[in-house]
């Protein structure tokens, strides 16, 4: 029995590894930001929105709370969070859903909004996939760093909190 949570334990630290390695080390955005996310997005009944590299699913639950029109989805690459934040959801009976897979597969053009807080250099990557796959109109909300390239058409900043930068395609 102890080599079988060893082994799922060392799954689970290994997935959290690999997604730390591919540009997004479980770093949560602080609760205190979850209200300027959501003012920023100014999410309608109808939408839909994606939180990209989702965590334990913050982001995703406070939206779905405030936005209860809107659907809710959370993308995550490492297989603890991703089940700490299907756990989480089904705690709080939040409507948020969560797919576990990796950013690069999965399609964004069916957003309305997407929110990021990945690593700069993952911004860098991930800029093409977001030119080629998004429509116009679409609103795109980075964490803490600005996506390299693009022109913010608003920039949020408050003391002691950090920033945030709205795009619309």
């Amino acid at each position: 029995m102890f080599y079988i949570f060893l082994a799922i334990g060392m799954i689970l630290l290994l997935s959290l590894a690999y997604a730390a390695a591919s540009g997004a080390p479980w770093v949560p955005t602080k609760k205190a930001d979850l209200e300027r996310i959501h003012n920023l997005l100014k999410l309608k009944n109808g939408e839909k929105f994606v939180e990209l590299g989702c965590g334990n699913g913050r982001v995703c639950r406070h939206v779905a709370t405030k936005n209860p029109g809107v659907d809710v989805k959370g993308v995550e690459l490492s297989l603890l969070q991703y089940l700490v934040a299907v756990g989480q959801a089904v705690a709080t009976r939040s409507r948020a859903r969560y797919r576990f897979g990796n950013v690069f597969s999965h399609k964004l053009g069916e957003y309305d909004a997407i929110y990021m807080f990945l690593m700069p250099e993952t911004y860098e990557k991930i800029e093409p996939k977001l030119k080629a796959e998004l429509r116009p109109g679409t609103r795109v909300l980075s964490y803490v760093w600005p996506i390299p390239g693009w022109e913010p058409e608003t920039v949020s900043k408050k003391e002691g909190q950090l920033d945030l930068y709205l795009y619309k395609i």
